[in-house]
């Protein structure tokens, strides 16, 4: 539990730290989806998000879990739903907060969190999880379970293993380089579209679906500035325009590794 906790700690202190860029990246949402690759990656995972909440009556109940900053929960607000939005960040929340005062906004964890049983119909986590070890990951979903209404539906983005821009592989390299300094640097979940569906299949979810979004390479391609970017992601476009990937071996390298399951219940 201790390990637990320091885990926990290190996504908070990092979270904390990258307040003010993710402030800035979402003010910078409105020029576009080509200005970088973190709004080009949630272009990708907004389409299905549209589809998902499309399936949803008005008026229902959403939890945005690491809502940030707060302008994704804002954007489930104006499409009519009931939105909660959850960080365990102060730092987060006091941007969310300010930005969005009209919303409830509650620090919590994704572990332990503070609502009743049966709470949600539809909880959606945005590239939150990938920043916390297998143990709390599995915890995470189990609470999710708790607060879902029967056949409610959770929306996840994880970090895919073989995604091909090799972050696994970069991260591992910067965890070794810093434990050389005697630091210590934060988790990071990594997984794949098969682990996926057997951990949440042992919780209870049905109807599991995993999703591929996004050329993983998209990534390097702006590391060589905006315009380089930009050129590399329309070349990567005339191949498959909404890099949108459904067979196993082609998801399992993608950027973004999306995972929908329901609820069991009537």
């Amino acid at each position: 539990m201790s390990n637990d906790k320091e885990t926990i700690k290190r996504a908070v202190e990092r979270h904390d730290i990258d307040s003010s860029i993710f402030q800035g990246r979402y003010v910078n949402f409105q020029q576009g989806k080509y200005t970088d690759e973190f709004i080009y990656g949630r272009y990708q995972m907004f389409e299905e998000i549209d589809t998902i909440l499309a399936q949803l009556p008005k008026g229902s109940k959403v939890l945005d879990l690491g809502c940030g900053t707060g302008h994704f929960s804002s954007y489930i607000k104006s499409l009519g739903y009931d939105v909660t939005g959850l960080d365990p960040s102060t730092k987060m929340l006091n941007y969310a907060r300010e930005n969005f005062p009209d919303i409830t906004f509650v620090e919590g964890y994704s572990n332990d969190l503070p609502f009743e049983e049966n709470t949600f119909d539809l909880i959606i986590s945005i590239e939150v999880l990938r920043y916390l070890d297998t143990n709390i990951v599995i915890e995470s979903y189990k609470d999710m379970y708790r607060t879902l209404k029967p056949k409610g539906k959770i929306f996840i983005t994880h970090v895919n293993t073989l995604a091909t821009e090799g972050y696994f592989v970069f991260y591992h390299l910067k965890k070794i380089a810093h434990s050389f300094k005697g630091k210590e640097y934060h988790s990071a979940y990594f997984t794949t579209a098969q682990k996926e569906r057997r951990v949440l299949k042992e919780i209870g979810f049905k109807e599991i679906h995993c999703i591929g979004r996004m050329f993983a390479t998209v990534r390097t391609g702006y590391k060589f500035g905006k315009k380089i970017g930009k050129a590399y992601a329309k070349i990567l476009e005339t191949f498959n325009p909404r890099q949108r990937f459904t067979k196993t071996m082609f998801k399992n390298l993608a950027g973004h590794l999306i995972v929908i399951a329901e609820k069991q219940g009537s």
